[in-house]
């Protein structure tokens, strides 16, 4: 079989949000299902969203200093403007999300599933998505200080005019990962870079890691 010269790119589902009601935050509760509501400059301090499920809903300007989401079901909804020092969510599940012009601190997807979700114009210190699956994603114009993948099934990922600080890949599995257009200044788990695709000057700036990692040594 001939060699793909560009990796397959994300398939992105397009978001239209029908007609939102304003929803009322008094009324969100842990395990409770959700649809077609819009939550503004709403305060969730200390509520508990785990297993929430929202569909066709927008969150924007939450103020809260740490969002509970763990095995919340997000499906068809963007979340946006949100400035969260800690989002805890293991076990998340995220089709057709859209996360746009935030600030997050610590992004927490332990185990989690994202499904066709772009994130653009982000700043996000640290996301761990360590054991999840991650199909079909892409980053646009974000800046995320730490991406830990850590044993993660990595499929159709791009990102685009996006620096990540530090990219750990140790035990993930890749297919389709496009690294090409992104500032990549370290990188943990060589050996598992198959799959992804980058450019020459990032094999430039990888070659002394890859060499270390071979057990080559580089004669001057």
């Amino acid at each position: 079989m001939p060699r793909r010269d560009t990796p397959t790119p994300p398939k992105l589902r397009a978001l239209r949000l029908p007609e939102l009601t304003a929803g009322d935050p008094s009324v969100l509760r842990a395990h409770g299902t959700y649809e077609a509501l819009t939550f503004t400059d709403d305060d969730l301090t200390g509520m508990d969203l785990t297993n929430v499920g929202l569909t066709d809903c927008s969150l924007s300007a939450l103020n809260v200093h740490e969002l509970e989401l763990t095995s919340a079901h997000i499906t068809d909804s963007c979340l946006h403007h949100l400035d969260i020092p800690t989002v805890s969510a293991a076990y998340i599940e995220l089709r057709g999300v859209v996360l746009e012009d935030s600030r997050l601190g610590v992004l927490q997807c332990i185990e989690g599933s994202w499904n066709s979700v772009h994130v653009r114009n982000a700043k996000i210190g640290y996301v761990s998505l360590r054991g999840a699956s991650v199909r079909d994603v892409q980053f646009t114009g974000c800046v995320i200080g730490e991406l830990d993948l850590t044993g993660a099934q990595v499929q159709r990922v791009s990102f685009d005019d996006t620096e990540v600080g530090t990219l750990d890949v140790s035990g993930a599995t890749l297919a389709d990962v496009d690294l090409r257009a992104v500032d990549l200044p370290e990188i943990t788990g060589l050996g598992h870079l198959r799959g992804a695709t980058i450019n020459d000057f990032q094999l430039q700036q990888l070659a002394p890691a890859m060499a270390a990692h071979l057990g080559i040594d580089v004669g001057r």
